[in-house]
């Protein structure tokens, strides 16, 4: 990527909420919540997931929602579909995407779970929720599902393998999977990020944690390989590179970094304190003074850096060879 020039670091003004989708301002009525640090959680399997569930952190998720069809060319998935029945989104969030694939697809029924009641009550007659945990056995049934979908389940998953065999189970013959996924290290290819750069010490720090509570962030080529090792064919992967701000020059990449940042400062606080203080044991005001430092990174826009995402799609074979059983 080519970097533009600029004779200072980017700002964000007007209103953010207009950057979001409306569709968060109505929630379930079902709000068993946990609340830390001013933040709110979710009480299903309480304490399971690291990042928050509230309004704020909805909004987050439709920006970034928003920021995924600019990186598709204003596609919902890149996997092809055709005529689909049912399709599921595995922790859908604010399930803005499911209410956009019913919108899409009417004749299918798309189902999304999270662990969180907060997606809205007005959608379309074909979209539902669920409240479930993706970590525990699946009771979906075999060979249900045209597509399936997931994305940022980063910090989410302890076993892949396990995941991905479930995953391909719950498939049809023919059905896909796609996936969005990303790093949070800090990626530069022309050495423009300062010695001691608290946004590269962020991505290392979060990388850790996770690790040590046994839910990895993976290196994005890593997703391909999941896939093919649970049986699926077809399997298409794409790196994607997400500009720290709106450094590069050119305008659509310029646009994308301008939602990664937006992104990357609405979630930042709900990203890191959670994880910081109940794992490395940080205390929250030391959080927040470390995080001031990471937002000027994130706006630096003579730092060229730049996260990996991926996306990547497969496709469970029309004629399933059979799993072998053991008596």
């Amino acid at each position: 990527m080519d970097a533009d020039e600029y004779d200072r670091d980017s700002t964000f003004g007007g209103d953010r909420a207009s950057l979001a989708s409306s569709s968060t301002s109505l929630r379930s009525e079902v709000t068993r919540y946990e609340f830390e640090h001013g933040r709110r959680y979710h009480g299903y399997q309480a304490g399971k997931y690291y990042f928050p569930n509230d309004e704020k952190e909805l909004n987050r998720i439709d920006i970034e929602h928003h920021n995924q069809r600019l990186q598709m060319n204003g596609a919902l998935h890149l996997c092809p579909l055709e005529d689909p029945m049912e399709i599921i989104d595995i922790g859908t969030g604010s399930g803005v995407w499911c209410i956009e694939m019913a919108e899409a697809y009417p004749g299918a029924q798309v189902l999304g779970i999270d662990l969180s009641p907060v997606q809205p009550s007005w959608v379309p007659p074909n979209c539902h929720f669920e409240v479930d945990d993706f970590e525990l056995d699946w009771t979906y049934g075999d060979d249900r599902f045209d597509m399936m979908n997931h994305r940022f389940l980063i910090g989410s998953i302890s076993n892949h393998s396990h995941f991905y065999k479930q995953a391909y189970n719950a498939l049809k013959p023919g059905g896909w999977i796609e996936l969005v996924e990303m790093e949070a290290l800090l990626y530069c290819d022309d050495d423009t990020v300062p010695v001691g750069s608290a946004l590269r010490e962020w991505g290392e720090l979060i990388h850790e944690v996770f690790g040590k509570m046994g839910r990895p962030f993976l290196p994005v080529e890593k997703y391909k390989e999941h896939l093919e090792d649970a049986g699926f064919e077809n399997v298409t992967f794409k790196v994607v590179k997400r500009p720290t701000c709106d450094w590069p020059k050119d305008r659509r990449i310029k646009e994308i970094g301008r939602f990664c940042a937006l992104n990357l400062l609405e979630g930042l606080e709900g990203f890191t304190m959670a994880p910081f203080t109940r794992v490395l044991g940080w205390r929250p005001e030391e959080v927040t003074v470390f995080l001031a430092k990471v937002r000027k990174d994130i706006l630096r826009r003579r730092i060229h850096g730049y996260m990996k995402s991926c996306v990547c799609y497969g496709q469970k074979p029309l004629h399933p060879q059979q799993q072998p059983t053991h008596h």
